[in-house]
């Protein structure tokens, strides 16, 4: 019987990660890396849960050089001297900058923990580049060492004003204010870091520091948050055998299935165009530590913003998949978002599935299955906020219909039935095809369907195919028109050749949606291959 270990699910301290001798994925060759290079300010960004306050804080243990801490870890054979430097860590997610009133608060709170460390007594609260200026130079001074600055979260005062412009452009001044003695103040510096999810952006809030080495897409560093395939299968193997034992005791499994489980549900994060395999840690140790494998990194939800900046755009999510971008589209800064698709990669929706180095153009997509079914269902209960319940009859339906209880035939009458039931509220707001393809797209996704849409052939797109073990249907949306125009369309188009080597029949499933009634009116199922 493998044992379980300790995770220190929800900590971001190392000092207490490794005096609890809680599993820690040993991240120290990527810190003493940085340290020892011949730049001084570097700035990651990596989506959310990811352990970007778990490497700040190695990082500060590194610099104040406690040795103690790292025995057994892959720096303590780099590193001989282990000089302590005085640190000055500045965590800007400790507070809500929601309104004006609460910003000055925050900020004055944060760079109280420093000064207070160090005795300093404040003259003028609200010059937050005096303060830090200051604290920089006391630091340097009392120490005779020069200063570590590391700053997390960067930009959770502007992402906690994303829909705000006036209080966005406040905070934007004050942060700016905070950030500006890190270039002037260079001769006291040793070592600066900067992490958050939204990309650096010279233009806004850094306007004067100009001089950051950007990691965020070096291959080097692809690993240096969250969990690499190799990490995985090395440092953590017993917590893989430990899991597929405590799976096994609800249903038969193995070491390599359930290996093949946390892949498909936890991995295909890549950040570079080296597409390192990276695993989400959050929903990695939250498996072992329930011994269960499910969705973990949804349960903080999608912000409704994101997904009505999709509406406002007119992308739906068949689109997100395959999406191509430069680097400069999807690493945009999130200040005045007006494009839905460098919030999706910042935030961890979507990743980079491949590149082109003749075009230098990435293609992004959905990382893994926790991420699509949990964005699908999020879509869909956006969507449908007052029908959202009826995705737990869709499930059984669909589970029925994998079972072979019923036939292709009777689900589409229980699709039938669940378009009906949508508040004309809110199909009257959304008369034509695509909503209610996209609306099936989703809510299928969303409880686990597998389903493809706008899938290429020679001669167009269909709209979705749903596969199931013994078959596949191709079904086609027509919005007034007729099932016999949309099936005649799948056979002339030859939408099969898509599956030509696939050994399941495929069916071609021709769907109409009445203007009037607002859900199927007729469809027709036959066979093409």
């Amino acid at each position: 019987m493998a044992e379980k270990r300790g995770y220190g699910v929800g900590l971001q301290s190392f000092p207490e990660m490794i005096k609890r001798e809680c599993v820690y994925v040993d991240k120290t060759a990527y810190v003493y890396k940085m340290a020892q290079s011949k730049g001084k300010n570097f700035f990651l960004s990596r989506p959310r849960r990811f352990g970007k306050s778990l490497l700040v804080s190695t990082l500060e243990a590194y610099f104040q050089g406690r040795k103690e801490l790292f025995r057994g870890l892959a720096i303590e054979q780099l590193e001989t001297e282990w000089t302590e430097y005085p640190v000055i860590r500045l965590n800007l997610s400790l507070g809500k900058y929601y309104e004006k009133e609460r910003v000055h608060g925050t900020i004055d709170a944060i760079l109280r923990l420093a000064e207070d460390k160090w005795g300093m007594e404040v003259q003028d609260a609200h010059n937050y580049d005096a303060r830090l200026t200051n604290l920089i130079k006391t630091c340097y001074e009392r120490t005779g060492r020069q200063v570590v600055v590391l700053i997390d979260e960067y930009d959770a005062p502007m992402l906690d004003s994303i829909t705000n412009r006036d209080l966005q452009d406040y905070i934007r001044e004050r942060i700016r204010s905070l950030f500006s003695p890190l270039k002037a103040m260079e001769d006291y510096l040793r070592f600066v870091f900067l992490t958050g999810i939204s990309k650096f952006s010279q233009l806004s809030v850094f306007s004067e520091l100009n001089n950051l080495n950007v990691l965020t897409f070096k291959p080097e560093y692809e690993g240096v948050c969250g969990i690499t395939a190799d990490e995985l299968v090395t440092q953590l193997k017993p917590d893989i055998e430990w899991l597929a034992e405590a799976i096994s005791k609800v249903k038969p499994t193995t070491y390599d299935e359930t290996l093949a489980e946390l892949k498909r549900m936890y991995d295909g994060y890549h950040f570079s165009y080296q597409l390192t395999d990276v695993y989400n840690p959050w929903s990695l140790i939250y498996a072992f530590e329930s011994g269960w494998i499910e969705n973990y990194w949804f349960s903080t939800g999608t912000p409704s913003s994101l997904i009505n900046l999709l509406r406002v755009r007119q992308l739906v999510m068949p689109e997100l998949e395959g999406y191509e971008a430069d680097l400069k589209q999807f690493d945009a800064p999130t200040e005045r978002i007006e494009d839905p698709i460098p919030v999706l990669f910042q935030s961890g929706y979507l990743t980079i599935k491949g590149y082109n180095p003749m075009t230098r153009r990435y293609r992004l997509g959905f990382p893994n299955a926790e991420v699509y079914e949990g964005f699908a269902d999020s879509l869909y209960k956006y969507y449908c906020p007052e029908y959202y319940g009826s995705s737990n009859q869709m499930t059984t339906a669909l589970w029925d219909l994998r079972l072979k209880k019923t036939t292709f035939e009777q689900f589409l009458e229980s699709v039938r039935r669940w378009y009906a039931g949508i508040p004309y509220s809110i199909t009257d707001k959304n008369q034509n095809e695509q909503f209610y393809q996209a609306l099936f797209y989703s809510l299928m996704a969303g409880i686990g369907a597998d389903v493809e849409a706008e899938g290429q052939t020679s001669d167009g797109r269909f709209d979705i195919a749903m596969k199931l073990a013994d078959a596949i249907y191709i079904l086609e949306f027509k919005f007034g028109g007729s099932a016999e125009e949309a099936t005649e369309q799948i056979v002339r188009k030859d939408y099969a050749a898509r599956f030509a080597q696939d050994p399941r029949p495929v069916w071609a499933v021709g769907l109409n949606i009445s203007k009037d009634r607002r859900t199927i009116d007729n469809y027709i199922v036959v066979s093409v291959k």
